[in-house]
């Protein structure tokens, strides 16, 4: 008995043995398998996104005049020459003044046109997509529009404001240094703020329609129901948008640079503004790179922080 019982033993201990032998092999095959299928696209990834990023960072190290000149080692010297001019720290100044504005602006009228439109039953498609259409319009193409209503002569804006008895406030939009950010803002975040509408109406669409009968029976008005009921109901597509905007205003360039080309006076300035200048006009292709990395460690910083601020008020 207890050979047989041996001999069973010695089977069983073989059998797990060649399987475990055959399930090493198979997971080799498959990983071989999805190593093959992946090289295309590790390949563009390779090509198209590290290889620029390790050639930003080989240039911020150099001094190059122009793609057809030689570039020559000077250290940190691009970096050195970034902390001393002035003009780096206003456009980084005016690039926060942005994302704050884009949030605000075309993230608040999303919302607030979310609130009204989803109360509407026959005309709610039309709204939606009337609201919408702007985002389908180019910013380059937004950035002439809007210059066109901003003249101070002949523009929209002004012409409105004369209309209705409102002459004492018309405005050179454009050429105000303590305008021109905030009129060029006004422009992007009309461009933006149909698709965060749309994120909204999905979002009150979600909430459940019993905790607004609940409100009602304990006696809640429509403001309170809005603060207790439908705002903590939107939390997640808040975030959402926030992260969404802060990325779409870290990328704000067309519509300054089609406006106002960071003027006047640098006052609407960009970090991606003075990139384009740098590099292509001045071409100081070395202190171009070094703002392309602290562009990015920006954008890097800006969504660890969010993301953990997100966490927090989720639990």
């Amino acid at each position: 008995m207890a050979g047989h019982t041996g001999g069973l033993s010695a089977r069983m201990s073989e059998r797990r043995t060649a399987r475990a032998a055959s399930s090493d092999g198979s997971s080799d095959g498959d990983a071989g398998t999805a190593l093959w299928l992946m090289a295309p696209a590790l390949a563009l990834y390779a090509v198209f996104t590290l290889l620029p990023i390790a050639a930003t960072f080989w240039l911020s190290f150099n001094s190059s005049a122009g793609f057809n000149t030689s570039a020559s080692f000077v250290g940190f010297d691009n970096y050195a020459k970034a902390v001393y001019d002035p003009i780096v720290w206003k456009s980084l100044v005016h690039t926060f003044l942005w994302l704050a504005y884009h949030v605000v602006m075309a993230g608040g009228l999303g919302l607030l046109l979310a609130l009204a439109v989803s109360r509407l039953r026959i005309t709610q498609v039309f709204f939606r997509t009337a609201f919408f259409l702007p985002h389908l319009v180019s910013l380059a193409v937004v950035g002439v529009i809007w210059a066109n209503i901003y003249d101070p002569f002949f523009g929209l804006l002004n012409t409105a404001l004369t209309q209705v008895g409102l002459g004492a406030f018309t405005q050179g939009w454009l050429s105000d240094p303590a305008l021109v950010l905030l009129s060029v803002n006004v422009a992007s975040s009309w461009q933006g703020f149909g698709l965060y509408m749309l994120l909204f109406i999905a979002g009150l669409q979600n909430i459940d329609r019993s905790l607004y009968d609940a409100a009602e029976v304990d006696g809640a008005d429509a403001f309170q129901k809005l603060i207790y009921v439908t705002l903590p109901g939107l939390r997640e597509v808040t975030t959402f948008v926030v992260s969404l905007a802060m990325i779409n205003g870290l990328k704000g360039f067309a519509t300054v640079y089609v406006m106002t080309n960071g003027g006047p006076f640098y006052q609407s300035e960009l970090i991606t503004t003075y990139i384009y200048r740098l590099a292509f006009q001045s071409q100081d292709h070395g202190l171009a790179a070094v703002l392309c990395i602290l562009l990015s460690l920006l954008a890097i910083t800006i969504t660890i922080v969010f993301n953990r601020w997100r966490a927090r008020i989720s639990q």
